[in-house]
């Protein structure tokens, strides 16, 4: 059995790894750059783990990625690649927001249908988009990244849908835990104001939830609980309140 992970070499996308290597799989990991490879080979020396260097902010890397992976028969596919930022308007770098949209949206949009259609035509695959419970409501000092993944959950949706009406066996699962103890705090030059969920327990809600052809994956019933209210309340309300949810590092 094989996965090809995203973001596979650190943080929630590496936990995952690990939760799919105790099952046996073999796991194909996708990043820029290596991470925290090494850790995860030196924990399981026995088992089938392979790194491949691909730069997800570009299409035509997009596109190798696809080409290069043609012949290769997997069983999982997690888009997992992302990452954040916070700041003020004033502040923050239009080419970093950029490049946001391009790993958020147009790299999932790219290997998502790609994959999506791989797995239809076999009838069998399982699909796993990570999203967020940014996509869940709005907020000031981190617009661009919660619409990303706002857009990320709403191609979850209509595909799930899709699949549903075309009676397919493939399934498609969409994870959306609140703050995650991984370096996104770091990257997004913030600080979670409200409790982080260990990047284990995460994973292992999430690759529960993938094999059991789970739909929705929302970690913590905090998180279930904000879902729920989000579709009741104004989202200027919502941006006010979450306002306060992460610092901005000056």
């Amino acid at each position: 059995m094989k996965a090809l992970i995203t973001g596979g070499t650190s943080g929630i996308g590496l936990a995952m790894a690990k939760e799919l290597l105790k099952k046996n799989y073999e796991v194909i990991l996708i990043s820029r750059k290596e991470g925290d490879l090494d850790e995860l080979k030196k924990e399981y020396p026995s088992s089938h783990i392979t790194f491949w260097s691909y730069d997800l902010s570009k299409e035509e890397e997009c596109y190798r990625l696809l080409d290069e992976t043609k012949d290769i028969d997997f069983d999982i596919f997690i888009n997992n690649a992302g990452f954040g930022d916070i700041g003020r308007i004033n502040k923050t770098s239009l080419e970093k927001e950029v490049n946001m949209v391009m790993v958020n949206d147009v790299a999932t949009l790219i290997l998502v249908k790609s994959f999506l259609l791989r797995f239809m035509k076999k009838d069998q695959g399982r699909i796993l988009m990570v999203a967020s419970a940014a996509a869940f409501g709005v907020a000031p000092y981190m617009n661009v990244y919660y619409a990303t993944k706002a857009f990320v959950y709403s191609l979850a949706h209509g595909y799930y849908r899709e699949l549903k009406d075309n009676k397919s066996h493939v399934t498609l699962s969409v994870l959306c835990p609140g703050p995650v103890k991984t370096r996104f705090e770091e990257t997004a030059n913030a600080k979670f104001t409200m409790g982080a969920l260990s990047k284990e327990k995460c994973a292992a809600i999430a690759i529960k939830g993938l094999l059991k052809g789970k739909f929705e994956i929302v970690p913590t019933m905090k998180i279930k609980a904000g879902h729920l209210f989000s579709h009741f309340v104004p989202k200027r309300m919502i941006s006010k309140a979450l306002r306060k949810q992460s610092e901005i590092k000056d």
